[in-house]
């Protein structure tokens, strides 16, 4: 039998044990605030004072894990001559009200379980777009877009150039969800994990910028953000970041609607945006080259006048 002390200290082997647990460890860190909340119950449910100070421990670690991919871990300001804004919205059909899209839209939007209803109504505020073969993702741009790639096995939802100030390589996608849903299982984790670094490796042999954005169904617990994360660069943690799941699986504390950009690009102004009616908030993010900094010149000696 575990003792209070081993029941303490074992459980934040989780830093360790994580990625190697492969997909066991991805649904654990999916279910992790309601494991910790439910494990933290038995525990007190003992009623022994020599248990609390596991209680304790499983509290803390608990809060660390959800709150360290939140915390902020800003890249620095954006050149402003290529800056483009990005936003990514799970619509859930016509479910969802992309007011807040529409309010101010971004440069580029990425809007996944699209529909022909939500499609005309954003297209209305943009230029170019593009929707269809890309499995339910649109695209909608201030810019002139190509469809580069459409839908496959290992590419949940379009590749596209967009010929922005400084061009770059969209990946817009909305990855299969690892859990259970009303369909059941959509992706195994395992099949997820593959489809993840599928995508990652692809985006990383790219010979120019990059920007990942969409429905990730990757929560930033997971392995599988960290294969995304240890490419890329998450865009939207400039500032405090919090779940965009919030409806359904709101008690799982989910971020899995993300912006990723490549090396050397820098983020601004991330943002979370409603969507009454969807089970997602959007979010957004001003993303571009990293500005260079402003080394202040030196003032040249004058001689002395005699």
């Amino acid at each position: 039998m575990v003792g209070p002390i081993a029941a303490a200290v074992l459980p934040w082997l989780w830093f360790l044990l994580r990625d190697p647990l492969g997909p066991v460890g991805d649904v654990v860190a999916i279910l992790w605030p309601v494991l910790v909340v439910l494990a933290v119950l038995v525990l007190a449910w003992r009623r022994r004072w020599r248990w609390v100070p596991a209680i304790v421990s499983l509290l803390v670690l608990g809060t660390l894990v959800v709150l360290v991919p939140w915390s902020p871990r800003p890249t620095g300001p954006v050149a402003a001559a290529g800056a483009v804004r990005i936003a990514a919205a799970n619509i859930t059909g016509d479910l969802g009200n992309p007011a807040a899209l529409l309010a101010d839209p971004a440069d580029v939007t990425v809007v996944t379980e699209n529909s022909d209803g939500i499609d005309r109504r954003i297209a209305a505020a943009y230029p170019y777009r593009i929707y269809g073969g890309t499995r339910d993702v649109g695209v909608y741009s201030r810019y002139p877009v190509h469809l580069l790639q459409g839908v496959g096995p290992d590419l949940p939802g379009a590749r596209v150039r967009v010929d922005a100030p400084v061009p770059f390589t969209l990946y817009a996608l909305h990855i299969p969800r690892p859990w259970i849903s009303d369909r059941g299982y959509e992706v195994t984790p395992v099949e997820h994990h593959r489809i993840v670094e599928a995508v990652t490796a692809q985006a990383a042999v790219e010979p120019g910028p990059v920007v990942l954005t969409g429905d990730l169904n990757t929560s930033d617990r997971t392995r599988d953000y960290g294969v995304l994360d240890g490419v890329l660069t998450d865009a939207t943690r400039g500032t405090w970041q919090g779940p965009t799941q919030i409806t359904t699986w709101r008690l799982l504390l989910l971020r899995i609607d993300h912006v990723f950009v490549t090396p050397g690009w820098c983020a601004e102004a991330p943002a979370h945006l409603p969507l009454p009616g969807s089970d997602h908030e959007a979010v957004a993010a001003t993303v571009g080259p990293c500005a260079t900094p402003v080394i202040p010149a030196t003032p040249t000696p004058t001689p002395d006048s005699r």
